[in-house]
């Protein structure tokens, strides 16, 4: 199932390619860690930049168990330790003011959770 390419008004091919840059420089100085680049549209009308961009890592295991604690209690405020984290660089204001948080931001930060794909092998069948 293909996912639908999401639009963002004011996120040209030269800020992407901006994006792409600072991301593969925080690879670089945190080769360990698998960064992740979001994009959050701004809106204009109330002062607020075109785009926000942060630069966040997949957590560790002791971030992750806070989270997982934290969630059991409230989802918003969970999430929202997260973000910050695992933040690196960008936009702070992307975690820090509610409307771009919670509309914006909340929902992509599934991204640096996201499941791999796994299996269990049944060997009992193997030597039969």
């Amino acid at each position: 199932m293909e996912k639908e390419e999401i639009i963002i008004e004011g996120l040209t091919p030269e800020i992407e390619e901006q994006i792409a840059n600072k991301a593969n420089e925080l690879k670089a100085a945190n080769p360990k860690d698998r960064i992740f680049p979001i994009a959050v549209e701004g809106d204009v009308d109330y002062g607020e930049k075109p785009v926000y961009v942060g630069y966040f890592k997949q957590p560790s295991f002791p971030i992750f168990s806070k989270y997982l604690a934290a969630s059991q209690k409230d989802q918003a405020i969970a999430m929202r330790s997260l973000a910050r984290d695992c933040f690196l660089d960008g936009d702070k204001e992307l975690i820090d003011n509610d409307s771009l948080f919670l509309f914006g931001l909340m929902g992509q930060l599934s991204e640096i959770i996201k499941i791999r794909q796994g299996k269990l092998v049944n060997l009992s069948k193997a030597g039969k």
